[in-house]
């Protein structure tokens, strides 16, 4: 999942907004530049095995004991929980974020229910090949949908992908990486992308990215999708093996549950 987007979602958790300098005369702007964001990879002295080491703020990386993805079951245990999706088209920008093909969500279109609680959908980037395995097996890719709540607590969906016939729903997004364009607007039916199974894994984790944010909720479906070479293609030739690899479990528990969609 991205970090990027997990910083634009977090900023719903705030209740207020504070203006700094307004009771008081102004101040002449910084001259000091703005850091350098740190600079992670996926192999290498800044791969996943380093993470912690790039910059003090990914420590959780490290020291996290509640990380994703993880390796599940071959078999999915029985549903305790109960998911309701409403899913419909929903308009967004798709562009290359540096570490993956994403589409961000105008925030409308997609919402589901889980716990009590409403989340709707950020946005959707792509992993080459799946980062969840499945009895040690990884998907030739994965798509996480992010989706947040009011307070900026994150549920991300996860749907394996299989090689198989081609995805018309995904078509609009595949088109969209092909293009060098940096942001280019697109519809996305939802519920088309989803499998028709909502069968699914979850366990409570983390972003599968720096900072590796813990207290994340994670809902992968056990049904994968299917997609033409030629676009599992086009989305590793845009990043090749952008996948962190699998993390202990620990004493969590991965639970079962079901799906409706409305």
């Amino acid at each position: 999942m991205s970090a990027r987007s997990w910083l634009v979602t977090s900023a719903l958790t705030a209740a207020a907004v504070t203006l700094v300098g307004c009771a008081g005369p102004a101040t002449e702007p910084s001259a000091t530049p703005a850091a350098e964001p740190a600079h992670w990879s996926y192999d290498g002295d800044t791969g996943p095995a380093s993470w912690a080491d790039v910059d003090s703020s990914f420590e959780t990386c490290a020291a996290g004991t509640d990380q994703s993805p993880i390796d599940l079951p071959a078999t999915v245990p029985a549903p305790s929980t109960s998911i309701e999706l409403s899913a419909e088209d929903t308009d967004g920008d798709v562009f290359d974020s540096g570490h993956a093909m994403e589409f961000e969500s105008d925030g409308e279109g997609e919402t589901l229910t889980f716990g009590g609680d409403e989340y709707s959908l950020q946005q959707m980037h792509a992993h080459v090949p799946s980062e969840h395995t499945v009895n040690g097996q990884p998907a030739a890719a994965e798509l996480h949908l992010v989706n947040a709540d009011a307070d900026g607590k994150l549920l991300v969906l996860g749907v394996l992908v299989t090689e198989g016939a081609a995805s018309d729903a995904l078509a609009p997004f595949i088109e969209a990486a092909t293009h060098e364009a940096d942001d280019e607007d697109v519809t996305l039916d939802v519920s088309a992308v989803l499998p028709a199974s909502l069968e699914n894994y979850e366990y409570s984790g983390s972003l599968t990215t720096p900072p590796c944010t813990e207290d994340v909720q994670w809902v992968v479906l056990s049904t994968p999708i299917s997609m033409s070479a030629e676009q599992i293609g086009t989305l590793e030739g845009a990043h090749s093996h952008n996948a962190r690899p699998t993390q202990p479990l620990g004493d969590r528990t991965v639970v079962g549950g079901t799906a409706e969609l409305g």
